[in-house]
């Protein structure tokens, strides 16, 4: 029973004796003979180009059926005629694919052209050839004859316009002309033509006599101005121009921009100087421009190759040289036997002095360089060196007969000590009773007077005398 079912099944499926069913169908093609039910392997079929179609380079229109009952792959056997390109004078056409039957193109322009027809067109077939169905054309765009304007007139007026074409304007004597001379034909949509800019106009334009304060004219010094022309300002000295320095007369009779102003620029207060004055009384500020004199104070002398006048710029600054007036400078000390110590001599200078070894500084040991009448000069003399002397130093006093002095055996005995001498008694003591040691020659020390002498009988002298010696020795020692 299920043996009969499966014979049976091969018995209806195609191909099952080794036969193909009907040949394919093509959009491009059909057969050359009415198609059979069926085919045994090894059968063709040859098929003819569709109209609009023709056969393939090295492909033939021929189907084969195999040993598996199916036919054999040939596609694309015929293809699509060429239509061909388009000739469209100032346009262009534009395209995706290729230009084979059933493709389709698109037309555009070029700048200043309109496309008159349908914008595209597709490779049809016709009279069993492929041609475009639709073949429009570029037209140059028209404009309408310009405006005519009051006052004046156009060039050239009475012809056809067309894109790209310009036309001029002029004013009668007297008048000006606003806007633009010169117009041209073009298009904003690629459609219709246009005018560039509206028609001038031709009026009477005058502008009054442009005057700015605290200022003046580089350029149109006429008193009639009109339309266009231009005049050029700038500030005088000490001012600064606020807006623009040209200013045009515009169809409205006034000046654009609007005419500019001249500022006032001011300085601050006058610069102070530590070694200058002023000479005259100045305010808190002062005009850009504005020169000041300085003269230098006392213990100053103006620079060589500087002014002392400082100057009011106008970025609101003072301008000076540096250092205008220098110090003036004393005559430099000299001290014989010693040095003066100081790096300079000039104005407000201290100097110190020094003595050599040897030699002691007298008076005051230094000076300052100050101010004197018109000039300067030192405060002080200058002092001196005085050599300093060795010590004098004086022999032990000599001793007398039958007396004695009060000075100490083995002291020294230095320049102004003293000694007193007195008798013993029963004797008188002749000659001076006081000896004092002083300078003698070569710096040695001596004593100012020779010894006294004791003699014998002048026990009441000595005794009258002893207590006055007695009392000058104390006050010595």
């Amino acid at each position: 029973m299920e043996l009969r079912w499966v014979c049976a099944v091969l018995l209806v499926l195609p191909g099952a004796w080794g036969e193909c069913p009907q040949p394919p169908r093509f959009a491009f093609a059909e057969p050359l003979t009415p198609p059979e039910q069926s085919y045994a392997v090894g059968a063709t079929q040859r098929y003819r180009c569709r109209p609009g179609y023709t056969v393939a380079r090295d492909k033939a229109p021929v189907v084969t059926c195999l040993d598996n009952s199916t036919w054999s792959e040939n596609p694309d056997f015929c293809i699509g005629k060429s239509c061909g390109p388009v000739d469209i004078p100032n346009g262009k056409f534009n395209y995706t694919t290729n230009l084979l039957f059933g493709a389709t193109i698109t037309y555009t322009c070029d700048l200043g052209y309109r496309l008159i027809g349908k914008s595209s067109a597709k490779c049809v077939l016709g009279n069993n050839e492929v041609v475009w169905d639709s073949n429009p054309y570029c037209e140059i765009i028209p404009c309408l004859p310009p405006p005519v304007i009051k006052n004046g007139q156009v060039t050239d007026g009475d012809r056809d316009f067309t894109f790209g074409m310009a036309v001029t304007y002029s004013c009668n004597k007297g008048f000006s002309l606003i806007g633009d001379a010169t117009i041209h034909c073009m298009t904003d949509d690629n459609l219709n033509g246009v005018w560039s800019s509206p028609a001038p106009e031709c009026k009477v334009v005058r502008c009054k006599n442009p005057e700015v304060k605290n200022g003046k004219k580089l350029s149109g010094f006429g008193t009639e101005h009109t339309y266009k022309n231009s005049v050029t300002f700038e500030c005088k000295p000490g001012y600064l121009l606020n807006g623009s320095n040209v200013v045009t007369c515009e169809a409205e009779n006034t000046w654009k921009p609007p005419l500019p102003t001249c500022d006032p620029i001011f300085c601050g207060p006058a610069p102070h100087f530590p070694f200058a004055e002023l000479t005259s009384t100045v305010g808190n500020s002062s005009l850009a421009e504005t020169k000041l004199s300085y003269r230098c104070k006392p213990g100053y002398t103006a620079a060589s190759g500087k002014t002392s006048v400082v100057t009011c710029l106008i970025d609101k600054t003072w301008s000076a040289d540096p250092d205008f007036c220098i110090r003036q400078q004393c005559t430099p000390p000299t001290i014989a036997n010693g040095d003066v110590i100081a790096d300079n001599f000039l104005f407000e200078t201290v100097v110190t002095f020094t003595c050599h070894p040897g030699y002691e500084l007298k008076e005051s040991s230094s000076a300052k360089c100050v101010v004197s009448g018109n000039g300067v000069d030192w405060d002080t003399a200058p002092p001196y060196c005085e050599r300093e002397l060795p010590d004098i130093l004086c022999e032990e006093p000599p001793t007398i007969d039958n007396g004695m002095h009060n000075g100490t055996k083995g002291r020294d005995f230095g320049h102004g000590s003293v000694v007193v001498y007195k008798c013993s008694d029963g004797f008188s003591l002749v000659g001076a009773a006081l000896l004092q040691c002083v300078a003698g020659d070569q710096y040695g020390g001596v004593w100012s007077k020779p010894a006294p002498e004791c003699r014998g009988g002048a026990n009441m002298i000595i005794v009258g005398i002893f207590p006055l010696l007695l009392a000058m020795l104390i006050m010595n020692v």
